[in-house]
């Protein structure tokens, strides 16, 4: 059993990585109008960097705190930590701190008159930050900061000058709940105001799924500006009047969800026609995905009063001529076999060939999916006798 304060160290850490992902997305959506040729990574130079050609151009230090507790103080493990790191960098590469900016972004607060106060953008002062940092480098007896102190004071004294004139401190920066509102104001004009939280929504949610890529390998590692920009214009434009945004084509229903759903009246109508059951499992994914998808639109309120029943009204309408064409092919007292094929025949048109948009969404497993939903509520049927057959139950929905 962990111990509170374990719980506490780990809540904090994964708040940390968090806001470094939530951080990148802010600064990367900021940066697009003045340098949409950059790329964004994470942990990959830094926390977070801007590169060009593979070479950083901009190091991130992510310093987060719950409630902006944190100090930079002139022996802050924060600021020593950041140092070091770069420190160690400029030692390797003495032209770093001319072709990189280092920037230390704290939800903390910095000194008045301290070293990390001294290099904010305004009342800078590098050599005052420096005499500060080389006294407590010197003279500070913690162990913690014991290896960061070395890495500086390592630097000869012009290296050291010139990291920190390369260096920006931006102290009292937005915490993780702060930066979301941040970046909800930079997109306000992105799409209407009743759809932005619905945009930020689907846009974080895409972002988390590609930093994820990138930290796996399965991905790119540095996350072109520009595939920021192409995921906003598509999410802009799926929520235009006449558009819907569509999340569950490429959803599959868990194990759980098939085996309830196996029961259900539309793949008993299935079973009753015979149909295979590879084609009853696709039935169940296009059942899952335009249920969930049409519940969300609901929830989100992206739906006009009585769209949904005027699209099922013409589902109906299509499946109509075409049932009752196939019963009056069949003669009276024709075999339950000619029944069957006579529901196959319909049910293939609805499988293959039904295409009936929702607005501007074209999406199969839509059309398909909600022939499903009609007919687990026996609205439509495949069998001519499929009413007597499959008797509705406490599942049908």
């Amino acid at each position: 059993m962990s111990s509170g304060l374990g719980n506490y160290d780990a809540t904090a850490s994964a708040t940390g990585y968090l806001y470094q992902c939530r951080l990148a997305l802010f600064t990367g959506v900021r940066a697009i109008a003045e340098t949409p040729n950059l790329e964004l990574s994470i942990e990959r130079f830094d926390d977070v960097a801007f590169e060009q050609g593979g070479e950083p151009i901009q190091l991130i230090q992510a310093k987060h705190h719950v409630s902006k507790k944190g100090t930079l103080t002139d022996a802050s493990s924060d600021l020593w930590k950041t140092l070091r790191i770069w420190a160690e960098r400029v030692a390797q590469d003495g032209e770093a701190p001319f072709s990189t900016s280092f920037v230390l972004m704290t939800t903390g607060a910095a000194p008045d008159g301290s070293a990390a106060g001294h290099l904010r953008a305004r009342d800078r002062n590098e050599e005052k930050a420096h005499e500060l940092l080389v006294t407590a480098a010197t003279t500070s007896k913690s162990e913690t900061n014991k290896k960061s102190y070395k890495a500086f004071l390592d630097l000869p004294q012009e290296a050291r000058l010139s990291l920190l004139r390369a260096i920006l401190v931006l102290d009292g920066s937005p915490n993780i709940i702060d930066v979301h509102e941040e970046l909800s104001h930079e997109l306000r004009h992105a799409v209407a105001k009743n759809h932005l939280p619905l945009f930020l929504e689907r846009l974080e949610g895409w972002w988390f799924g590609t930093v994820i890529g990138a930290l796996t390998g399965t991905g790119l590692a540095a996350i072109p500006l520009t595939a920021i920009e192409d995921k906003m214009d598509e999410l802009r434009e799926s929520f235009r009047r006449d558009s819907l945004p569509v999340d569950y084509a490429d959803k599959a229903p868990p194990e759980a969800v098939i085996a309830e759903l196996d029961k259900r009246p539309f793949v008993r109508q299935l079973r009753l026609i015979a149909v295979g059951a590879k084609r009853v499992e696709l039935a169940i994914r296009d059942y899952y995905r335009a249920y969930e998808q049409r519940s969300r639109w609901a929830r989100e309120d992206l739906l006009v009063d009585g769209e949904i029943e005027s699209y099922e009204r013409e589902l109906v309408e299509a499946w109509e001529p075409r049932f009752e064409a196939a019963k009056d092919e069949l003669e009276d007292g024709c075999s339950d076999a000619e029944k069957v094929q006579a529901g196959q025949k319909i049910f293939k048109w609805a499988e293959t060939e039904a295409d009936f948009p929702l607005r501007s969404v074209r999406q199969r497993f839509l059309t398909h999916g909600s022939f499903h939903m009609l007919a687990n509520r026996h609205a439509v049927g495949w069998h001519p006798d499929h009413a007597t057959h499959t008797p509705a139950d406490a599942n049908d929905a």
